[in-house]
């Protein structure tokens, strides 16, 4: 973000030694991150906007990438009114004939695009198609617009597939949609997804109470404790919400029943360690099946890098388990 240049601060390494399990490629990359602690004055409208346009300028050096990495193509379409990206593999993994994917993107609600590295790389490594979701971003619209969008998306979905397998997925900010999507989904007795993935989802937008929102801020290449509030939450919530509310902070919710096999990856640097930590043991409350990946000093989103072991590996993971819950249907 070249707005924010002056606010770049290195990420903490307080003694190599710490990166001693970690791989090289993930040690480069820690090394090479800044994260940015923006002013204590709030960013007026323009900077916000900048810092948007120059986040989907990167996401379209990604898609650039993954096309450079595999063969595959690309649809814009319209859903229940809403844009949606489909992201069709040239190959469909066998078994995957009858399996599509639905997915919401990251970028703290007000940045992102549907073509985000997350859902290309599942497209073409699992080999199905993904139906990425554009909703409508902050501060042009507030919660819950976002999730009622995506929720006409996904019925659409169920309608037009009736005898397709079902994977939802999203990373970040998506988390947080897709969350409570599937809460009001539930709560209108829809048919669920048959398995869900959620990368280093925010689950919880109070934010203090977590451990890791105070011992990973500085670690993590986003500072939370500084510049979720004045960037990301402020846009998107309205100020009388409450923050509690289990459609705002999913992991206040109560889980049982249908609610589908359910997939948390996260990050040792992860300023977001521990909502998925307490999220992973209120679905296992609710016995929901679940699982929970701790990458070894894996920061905010480390998943959706194509080349570092530790981001293979959780991907991988990820896939044998959509294999458990998929394959036997």
């Amino acid at each position: 973000m070249l707005l924010l240049s002056g606010c770049a601060y290195q990420v903490k390494i307080s003694d190599p030694k710490q990166m001693a399990h970690m791989s090289q490629q993930a040690q480069d990359s820690i090394k090479s991150f800044k994260y940015y602690r923006f002013p204590l004055i709030n960013l007026n409208d323009k900077q916000k906007l900048m810092a948007r346009e120059q986040w989907h300028a990167y996401e379209n050096w990604m898609l650039e990438d993954m096309h450079k990495r595999f063969e595959f193509t690309t649809k814009d379409t319209s859903i229940a009114n809403v844009k949606v990206a489909i992201i069709q593999p040239k190959h469909i993994q066998p078994g995957n004939e009858n399996t599509i994917g639905f997915h919401l993107h990251g970028g703290g609600f007000m940045m992102g695009t549907p073509y985000e590295r997350a859902a290309m790389l599942m497209a073409n490594e699992y080999g199905y198609p993904i139906f990425s979701v554009d909703y409508s971003l902050s501060p042009e619209v507030k919660y819950p617009v976002a999730i009622n969008e995506s929720l006409e998306v996904y019925k659409a979905l169920t309608r037009q597939f009736p005898d397709k397998k079902i994977v939802s997925s999203s990373i970040s900010a998506g988390g947080q949609i897709l969350q409570s999507m599937l809460l009001k989904a539930q709560s209108e007795n829809l048919r669920m997804p048959d398995a869900n993935v959620l990368f280093t989802p925010a689950l919880d937008l109070n934010f203090a109470g977590n451990d890791s929102y105070y011992f990973n801020d500085g670690r993590d290449v986003i500072a939370l404790k500084n510049s979720a509030d004045k960037l990301f939450k402020n846009l998107y919530l309205p100020e009388d919400v409450n923050v509690n509310d289990p459609l705002v902070s999913p992991v206040f919710a109560d889980y049982k029943g249908n609610f589908p096999p359910t997939i948390l990856s996260t990050g040792t640097r992860d300023l977001f360690l521990s909502i998925s930590v307490r999220t992973f043991w209120k679905l296992k409350e609710g016995g929901i099946n679940t699982e929970l990946l701790v990458g070894e000093g894996g920061w905010h989103a480390y998943q959706y890098y194509p080349g570092i072991p530790e981001a293979i590996a959780v991907r991988k993971a990820v896939y044998q388990f959509l294999d458990k819950h998929l394959k036997s249907l």
